[in-house]
């Protein structure tokens, strides 16, 4: 590698591994929360003619909405996650929801192992009845949501930029401010209508006992900076987690979507894992592996496994990348896998608002066929 390459790569890394006193790490919470509501809509027209004859050839209409939301403690934890998708293509209708709910107790409190139990179930238009599962276990592992952190980032990074503040602040300072900014909820059960004021003063208080502001004061460009960033003006700061586990539990099969008789109890061993690259990418990532426990124990084997990549491109665009790979072996038969990739350019346009273009490559292991998709999407960002 040449001397200009490596300095061009080394000033690259620096700025992730040098420009924070801070890292995601550093954010151990004895509690951690979150909760995202997302809404996307499409919506395709087209039409063919010739010298006699107009036909519309796609009139479809579609809506996805997406809900995650978690508390996480020691030593109990709840999840509850929801996708549902509902469109219209002419006179045709459908939907598909999905509902995961899932809980785990904490066997000592400092410390990760846990037993769980996890419900999901799920309907679609071409379900004779809900498809429902049941599973229990145990496992290790723990998430904490460090979006606080990330914010706090953000907002040193204006700071900084504007001469509000003379350098970077120390780990302890962007820890506190972090704690700050995730007690919003209970600034504004105190405080009321008004709270925004004591939250602002409450950071600007943790700034200047860094003995880093220059001045008094944050001034007017120091409180604007920190509103646009603590409610989405003009920028968007992206969910941070951090944290891994894994689980092995069985699965009960309660119903099925054509209400054949249920399959046989399943074992399941899954893990996933979350982590910000400096504070600019984010990536998560999930498998599960599950095989009968029957006569065809190991010889029947069902996989899932997926990456989620996401890059702030800025702090109005991003950049987002995901794989997903579903792999069957069955009793009898050749196995095959089915894979997914998605790349996503999303544009921040206002106050929740967010622009899509998306691309999509779906390979079907059993026909061998391959499909290409291309859509625009416009999201609404609930929380």
């Amino acid at each position: 590698m040449s001397t200009l390459k490596f300095t061009v790569w080394f000033l690259f890394f620096s700025s992730f591994l040098l420009a924070q006193n801070v890292s995601v790490s550093d954010y151990n919470v004895p509690i951690s929360t979150a909760k995202i509501l997302r809404l996307n809509g499409t919506y395709n027209w087209s039409q063919s003619s010739n010298d006699t004859l107009t036909v519309v050839t796609a009139n479809n209409a579609a809506a996805t909405l997406t809900l995650r939301s978690f508390y996480s403690s020691l030593p109990f934890a709840w999840f509850f996650d929801v996708d549902a998708t509902g469109g219209k293509s002419f006179s045709d209708w459908t939907h598909d929801i999905s509902l995961r709910p899932s809980i785990r107790k904490y066997v000592w409190d400092d410390q990760d192992w846990f037993g769980f139990a996890a419900f999901d179930m799920r309907h679609a238009n071409t379900f004779k009845q809900i498809e429902s599962n049941l599973q229990l276990g145990g496992g290790y592992g723990r998430y904490i949501n460090a979006t606080a952190l990330a914010k706090a980032v953000r907002i040193e990074e204006h700071l900084l930029n504007e001469g509000v503040i003379k350098d970077h602040m120390p780990k302890e300072t962007m820890i506190k401010i972090a704690n700050i900014i995730e007690r919003e909820s209970e600034f504004q059960g105190v405080y009321g209508a008004t709270y925004e004021k004591q939250w602002y003063e409450a950071i600007e208080q943790e700034i200047k006992a860094s003995g880093l502001l220059v001045g008094d004061a944050l001034g007017a460009i120091g409180l604007l900076r920190t509103q646009q960033v603590l409610k989405g003006i003009n920028e968007i700061v992206n969910p941070r987690y951090y944290g891994w586990d894994l689980n092995l539990g069985v699965s009960f099969n309660l119903s099925k979507r054509d209400k054949s008789p249920t399959n046989s109890p399943a074992l399941t061993v899954s893990g996933r894992f979350s982590n910000p690259i400096g504070w600019r990418a984010q990536i998560d990532a999930f498998a599960s592996v599950g095989t009968p426990i029957d006569s065809t124990f190991f010889n029947q084997v069902i996989t899932t496994a997926g990456i989620n990549y996401l890059y702030e491109l800025s702090n109005r665009i991003n950049f987002v990348a995901s794989y997903n790979l579903n792999y069957t072996a069955p009793a009898a038969g050749t196995a095959y896998a089915d894979h997914n990739l998605t790349g996503s350019f999303v544009f921040y346009l206002e106050n929740y608002i967010n622009l899509g273009i998306n691309a999509t490559m779906v390979r079907n292991g059993q026909t061998k066929e391959t499909d290409l998709n291309s859509s625009v999407t416009l999201q609404y960002n609930f929380f």
